[in-house]
């Protein structure tokens, strides 16, 4: 369900944030209670009774749909929410939508895992070079790789769409 004023259950979504995101892949509390008030930026969430269970934050932008940010809490994690939230946000767009992941490595087998889960879900991953740009003034780039939804994406294809993202979600001129 998307919500049409996420404000109101910040907290709610910022405790589930928190727990699933390590800190160098979060905003500070401020900065993204400053996000939930863009008018290109969407939160949907599944709940029960009343309780968020799990969201995806995602940035409608002008050439692209980008997925920021997919939790679930701890105890609904594997019941198949992130899937259902991912689907309807790239079911309701005929925008290109693309996503950051970490680089898949042996020593952290969950990196394997989240692609794949992505994969099943219509994304290709995309290894060229590419950083997130840091969401804290303390913090520097993460490098990650793209994953694109519906087919593969050369990097020279993804410069306006990563012009795009770091202008707009990360305030970033991108100078190429």
């Amino acid at each position: 369900m998307l919500l049409k004023n996420p404000q109101p259950r910040f907290e709610e979504i910022y405790r589930i944030y928190e727990e699933s995101f390590p800190d160098v892949e979060r905003r500070t509390k401020d900065g993204q209670r400053e996000v939930f008030d863009n008018p290109r930026y969407r939160v949907r969430v599944m709940e029960e009774n009343g309780e968020i269970l799990a969201f995806l934050g995602y940035w409608d932008l002008p050439g692209c749909v980008f997925l920021e940010h997919l939790a679930a809490t701890e105890r609904c994690r594997g019941k198949g929410y992130g899937k259902l939230l991912a689907e309807e946000a790239v079911g309701e767009t005929g925008k290109p939508v693309f996503l950051e992941i970490e680089p898949i490595t042996e020593e952290n087998p969950m990196t394997g895992r989240r692609a794949g889960f992505y994969e099943r879900l219509g994304f290709y991953l995309n290894t060229f070079f590419y950083e997130q740009m840091p969401l804290k003034p303390s913090d520097g780039p993460i490098p990650l790789w793209i994953m694109s939804h519906g087919k593969s994406v050369t990097e020279e294809e993804f410069k306006p769409y990563k012009k795009e993202i770091y202008n707009i979600v990360y305030g970033v001129d991108v100078f190429e």
